[in-house]
């Protein structure tokens, strides 16, 4: 911008005086520019098309991407550059891409193709592996349209010569560095989430009890290979007279150090239920013990202690699912729905509630992988179970595999999920009959 011209324009700004005549001898030393000609500068510059000023095939064989030009519906080869012959070796210009290049077909891209010059859209496909001297290089491979020329719009003549036919522009940009760093990313993943499922089993009770007056049977089911190992466990202790505790929960988050703080809970909960304290007293206590451990990590627990001599349930829960009863008559009860806050969160405020069993009463303790899908609310969830408990008759044993079952629970399932089943005998003495 020229400050001194604008300046003369503004109010109070000086004006410029005309500069003094040179002299003679300046005059002789420099010569002066002539005028400026805009017309004279625009016909110096050359008129012709951008592809006419510089050389397509220059121009792409310098590229270090491999690229080819295809022509007509049979996709013949009009061009290659030299980075996609270093690649494939030499090709043939003229032959149908189904046999003048094979690499295309291994590829998978002959339909990309047909589909691109089809629809007149781009079309790609990724990470492609190709295998080289060097070994296995990955691209990711497009298909780019190549309408027919149309004439010039400021002529009414078409150009000289037969219009070129449709085609496509096939380019392909190497991604082996990304691909290889996801793999290792992946495989990373992976032996952390071995190393999580082994330190989970390891914790989890590797032979539960059986007390005499109770059959009880448990699983622990981990997620597929895209879900990180969580914090669900279940443990049976056996107390003094001839009582039973029935514990599942489930720490929130995933990897190894859910799985951690799972192990310590659990050790806590065993040594816990010695003090012979009612449910609620001992989920005060587990409360503390997980603000210490990790005051940002939190657990759901379910704490039941079984008395045979009344036939008593008595329980307490921390923010966890309800317990489930099957009646002999082969009703289905929820425990009560108010329950405690989760462990961690430092209130206490826990609640024991006490239930009459009958003989031949089977009941569940179950994590939320179990009942809860992304896509449904969980109430679905748990109607479901309560219909699949409605109608399985059998052993403990018998009544886990037909929940993972019916609760599509496979070796894929996005979370993991521990079940805990217990069953009272029909009889007295301890016979089912």
């Amino acid at each position: 911008m020229n400050l001194m011209r604008w300046s003369a324009r503004l109010t109070g700004a000086p004006r410029r005086t005309a500069p003094s005549a040179p002299s003679s001898t300046a005059t002789e030393s420099l010569p002066l520019p002539g005028p400026r000609d805009p017309e004279t500068a625009a016909a110096a510059l050359d008129h012709r098309e951008i592809h006419e000023l510089y050389e397509l095939r220059g121009v792409l064989d310098r590229l270090p991407a491999p690229v080819a030009v295809t022509y007509g519906p049979l996709h013949q080869l009009g061009y290659a550059n030299n980075a996609y012959r270093e690649l494939f070796g030499e090709r043939t210009a003229g032959l149908p891409a189904a046999d003048g290049l094979p690499e295309l077909a291994a590829l998978g891209v002959l339909p990309l193709m047909d589909q691109a010059l089809r629809g007149g859209r781009p079309r790609s496909v990724k990470a492609r592996c190709i295998l080289g001297p060097a070994g296995s290089r990955y691209y990711n491979v497009s298909c780019v349209p190549l309408a027919p020329a149309d004439p010039p719009l400021d002529t009414l003549a078409p150009r000289p010569g037969p219009r070129p036919p449709a085609g496509l522009l096939i380019y392909a940009a190497e991604v082996t560095d990304q691909v290889q760093a996801a793999t290792r990313v992946r495989e990373a993943e992976r032996r952390q989430r071995e190393a999580a499922v082994t330190l989970q089993r390891s914790l989890l009770p590797q032979k539960l009890e059986q007390p005499a007056d109770l059959r009880v049977a448990a699983t622990y089911q981990p997620g597929g290979a895209d879900a990180a190992v969580g914090g669900d466990w279940y443990d049976v202790i056996r107390l003094g007279a001839g009582r039973t505790a029935l514990v599942i929960g489930d720490v929130m988050g995933r990897g190894l150090r859910a799985a951690a703080v799972m192990g310590q809970l659990r050790t806590a909960v065993r040594a816990y239920a010695r003090l012979d304290l009612p449910p609620h007293e001992v989920m005060g206590l587990l409360d503390g013990l997980a603000m210490e451990i990790d005051a940002n990590q939190i657990a759901t627990c379910t704490y039941a202690v079984w008395d045979p001599a009344p036939g008593t349930l008595e329980y307490a829960s921390a923010g966890h699912l309800p317990l489930l009863l099957r009646c002999p008559d082969g009703s289905v009860l929820q425990g009560e729905e108010q329950n405690g806050p989760p462990l961690g969160t430092g209130s206490g405020s826990h609640v024991s509630h006490t239930l009459k069993l009958l003989p031949g009463t089977t009941g569940v303790l179950y994590t939320d992988g179990l009942v809860e899908r992304r896509d449904e609310d969980i109430d679905h969830g748990l109607d479901l179970l309560a219909r699949t408990l409605a109608g399985a008759a059998g052993g403990p044993e018998v009544v886990c595999a037909r929940l993972l079952r019916a609760m599509g629970v496979t070796a894929e399932h996005d979370d993991d999920v521990a079940v805990l089943a217990f069953q009272l005998p029909l009889e007295p003495d301890g016979s089912d009959v």
